[in-house]
């Protein structure tokens, strides 16, 4: 059996279909290539650099695989189809010229194009950077907000040491107690990452106690974080 193989394939007619089948399976692959190339540069056109050099890479690809077109042609029908042999030789040697010429004039360009992994690096530094600056910013709130409720219990301390009628005694302990409960949230808040779960929670306890009106539990009053 094996003898027969290799008697085949060492004859004239085994050379032929040996040809013939190399022939078809080359201009396959060429003809396949350029057409995923095309696919991927219709859908991803704005993310390609050089558009025009991926269409002469196809048009080159594409000329290689008529040359083995010819060549199977003329093997399957015996004849020697010289002048559509050196019609697509001519193509396909000034797409390839274009195509080294063209390749040769951008490579100083396409060396400094950033690559995936460097794009991926000043990504995450200008997050971190951003992020920062967030944070920081964040910082910058809660000190003032704690200030600010800090100033306003103290203005209504004052005003309970001042204040005669026990409707406004009443009226300035209870503004004082939500003052200490807003105190509290804030020093719990401000401890907490701002994406934590808890912050919901936090808001969501403040306004049903807002809404309620009673000081409820008041803390002690709290300090901020600065």
């Amino acid at each position: 059996m094996l003898n027969a193989v290799i008697a085949f394939c060492t004859s004239t007619g085994g050379l032929l279909w040996l040809l013939m089948a190399s022939d078809l399976a080359i201009a396959g692959a060429y003809f396949a290539i350029p057409v995923t190339m095309a696919i991927v540069l219709s859908q991803r056109k704005d993310d390609i650099p050089y558009p025009w050099l991926w269409t002469l890479f196809v048009t080159f690809i594409v000329a290689c695989g008529l040359t083995h077109v010819v060549h199977l042609w003329s093997a399957s029908q015996g004849v020697e189809y010289l002048g559509l042999q050196v019609t697509i030789e001519i193509i396909t040697a000034l797409a390839s010229l274009a195509t080294a010429l063209a390749f040769a004039l951008v490579l100083p360009q396409i060396k400094m194009l950033p690559s995936p992994r460097r794009q991926r690096e000043q990504l995450q530094t200008l997050i971190a950077e951003r992020t920062k600056e967030k944070d920081q910013l964040i910082r910058e709130i809660n000190h003032r907000v704690g200030n600010q409720i800090q100033v306003l219990s103290s203005i209504v301390s004052i005003e309970s040491r001042n204040a005669e009628s026990p409707e406004s005694i009443e009226i300035l302990q209870r503004l004082r107690a939500q003052l200490d409960q807003m105190a509290a949230q804030h020093v719990k808040r401000s401890q907490q990452d701002y994406l934590e779960a808890g912050v919901s929670a936090a808001d969501a306890t403040l306004r049903a106690s807002a809404i309620s009106g009673g000081p409820g539990n008041a803390p002690a009053p709290g300090g901020f974080v600065g």
